[in-house]
């Protein structure tokens, strides 16, 4: 990157931090324009979107945080950093103590030991879900007899089905989730990574976060583990906040995942789906909002399967106009 634009980029974010200020979430005035410093990283193993398709993807997006959150912001773009030179960046993060408390809750797939946690990490969060959060995202949710059905299938479907994604072939050859990139495929390696980021407010990346771990939401074991998208308190900027989108699940070309996404997103689309999808994220790191469950057509309620243009299909049909409550802190 040229020198003028690192001057530039860190010019933005010096005004950034004056204009926002604060050391807590604060609500942010909607009649200004927010700078926002974009960073791309690339494992260079899987598919990617052209530096066309990246602009035009974040063009929609600054389009659609105007439309559904009440923002206007712009995108300033670092230039592309490999997976590994990230890795190396945050590296000095491993030995930190939080970063081992955040391990505690990362299994081992190969584990039994860890296959019974996960398992009765499941039971749990299948038995304290309210009734209406399982009716709206278990498929078939009238054929099970009881919870402890639905927790049983909802393990072993986790189980076999992470066993596939971390072993897709990538294109060197390589599986997904083969050293040294397994461990960014994981929650502790990108919340760390969000909490302490430097020189930028959010990334892009063409990798994945699936994992098998405890304390998740019901709607990422729904999802075998995967997280499309992250926001986490950040100590170095204003905003308090730092966000990732994945991109892998919207533009893999293997197999599982073209039969996980369903109905396949028209090619002409998947730009804009992966910005709505962004917006959701966005919807964390501006406005604070929470996730929902059970608001219809609602930005803010994730995905709670692969098929991502179902969900960007009834995110377009029409607005939520609930209230949504804002979070105090990530």
């Amino acid at each position: 990157m040229k020198r003028r634009m690192r001057f530039l980029l860190a010019l933005l974010l010096a005004v950034s931090c004056v204009t926002l200020g604060g050391g807590t979430l604060k609500d942010l005035p909607a009649d200004r324009e927010y700078p926002i410093v974009i960073r791309h990283i690339v494992d260079p193993r899987l598919p990617a979107l052209s530096e066309s398709e990246f602009q035009d993807m974040l063009d929609r997006c600054k389009g659609y945080i105007h439309e559904y959150l009440g923002y206007r912001v712009s995108f300033f773009i670092q230039g592309n950093q490999s997976m590994q030179a990230f890795r190396e960046e945050v590296k000095k993060l491993d030995e930190l103590p939080m970063m081992h408390e955040l391990k505690k809750s990362l299994l081992d797939i190969n584990s039994e030991s860890d296959r019974e946690r996960l398992s009765k990490y499941t039971d749990e969060l299948v038995s304290s879900a309210p009734e209406t959060t399982l009716r709206r995202h278990v498929p078939g949710f009238e054929r099970y007899k009881d919870r402890k059905e639905i927790s049983s299938h909802l393990y072993r479907q986790y189980v076999e089905k992470l066993r596939k994604i971390q072993s897709i072939k990538t294109s060197d050859g390589t599986r997904l989730a083969d050293a040294p990139y397994d461990v960014t495929l994981t929650y502790p390696f990108w919340d760390m990574a969000l909490r302490h980021l430097k020189g930028a407010h959010f990334i892009f990346t063409n990798t994945i976060m699936a994992d098998m771990e405890v304390d998740i939401p019901i709607y990422v074991a729904l999802r075998y583990g995967i997280t499309t998208g992250l926001v986490e308190h950040n100590i170095h900027n204003s905003y308090r906040a730092a966000g990732v989108i994945f991109t892998y699940p919207f533009l893999a070309r293997d197999g599982f995942f073209v039969s996980e996404r369903g109905k396949e997103t028209p090619a002409e689309l998947a730009t804009d789906v992966i910005a709505l999808y962004a917006t959701h994220e966005f919807g964390h790191f501006l406005n604070h909002f929470r996730d929902y469950y059970d608001h219809e057509n609602c930005i803010m309620v994730p995905a709670h399967d692969l098929d991502y243009y179902r969900w960007y299909r009834d995110k377009k049909e029409k607005k939520c106009a609930l209230k949504h409550e804002k979070l105090k802190m990530f």
